[in-house]
């Protein structure tokens, strides 16, 4: 560690980015979620938006307003306050980080306790959309006739900024390896998975541009929006994670590797502000059609 680092000021960097995560992750975004939802079921009630609600879900939303949301709040609450008590007792045993670095397994480990409300959220969306395709009973089915281009729906510019970023990243981690038949397990997973995630990004666009609608009441209009939402969040992650590849490199390299657990709660934080906070800006509630959701003259009570 070099000598001009003060444990203190480490200390008081890593302290100030850890609360953020817990307040971001456990706080913030489980909030605006839970507003969003609460919402969209008090505006357009299954009574007359039954398109919104297959299956189940009728009593998932009678039931979020009651119990569900303040479960799932509740949830993230005890979470923020496992945070702050890992917080206390870092700093009443006199904590200080490891000076060659590892210490971030550990802000791992919280962040998948952080993430698994939200994971939950995730899979029964899963599970909604697939109900809701498979109650899809239109009658005329329409798809739209104009030619489609992944242009439109991300920034070219974006694109080879992603490109330019993973490069630098390559070229970067390679030049710390030695040749070819050198090279270990190790590095040819970091590739592996590096590249991998890359890969995934253009294939899901892909999918969500050329494919069939994930939900198949929504608007062409609201669903190309989508696309271009996520092609922002997919594209500022490809470069978010060639830059924190190469932070963490670099901490190896130059020796500060005492801010390691600072750059992967920094990431994450950032991965989250990426996703749900576009998510949450550029797609609000006002902003969809719910009228395709809208129960029907012709459909039985």
């Amino acid at each position: 560690m070099p000598a001009d680092f003060n444990m203190t000021a480490v200390l008081a960097v890593m302290y100030t980015v850890f609360l953020s995560q817990i307040y971001l992750i456990s706080v913030h975004y489980p909030r605006k979620m839970c507003a969003r939802i609460r919402e969209v079921v008090e505006s357009y009630p299954p009574a007359e938006y039954p398109h919104l609600y297959p299956g189940p879900y009728v009593y998932y939303a009678e039931s979020a307003r009651k119990h569900g949301l303040k479960i799932f709040m509740a949830a993230n609450y005890i979470i923020a306050a496992i945070g702050l008590g890992i917080l206390c007792m870092m700093m009443l045993s006199g904590y200080e980080p490891a000076l060659l670095g590892g210490d971030e397994i550990f802000v791992m480990f919280y962040f998948i306790l952080q993430a698994s409300p939200l994971l939950y959220i995730q899979i029964t969306e899963w599970r909604y959309y697939a109900l809701m395709r498979e109650s899809f009973t239109a009658k005329h089915r329409s798809a739209s006739l104009a030619p489609r281009r992944m242009s439109q729906f991300v920034s070219p510019a974006l694109v080879g900024a992603a490109i330019v970023f993973y490069v630098l990243w390559l070229v970067f981690y390679l030049s710390d390896q030695g040749p070819v038949a050198t090279w270990s397990g190790e590095v040819y997973a970091t590739l592996a998975v590096i590249t991998g995630i890359n890969v995934f990004y253009v294939l899901y666009l892909r999918r969500m541009v050329f494919g069939k609608k994930v939900d198949p009441y929504r608007s062409d209009e609201d669903r190309d929006r989508q696309i271009r939402v996520m092609g922002k969040v997919y594209g500022i992650s490809s470069i978010g994670i060639s830059l924190f590849l190469a932070f963490t490199q670099a901490a190896d390299r130059f020796g500060f590797e005492v801010f390691d657990p600072v750059l992967i709660s920094f990431y994450l934080q950032l991965c989250i502000v990426a996703g749900l906070g576009f998510v949450f800006r550029d797609i609000t509630v006002n902003s969809l059609n719910f009228k395709v959701y809208r129960k029907q003259a012709d459909e039985p009570s």
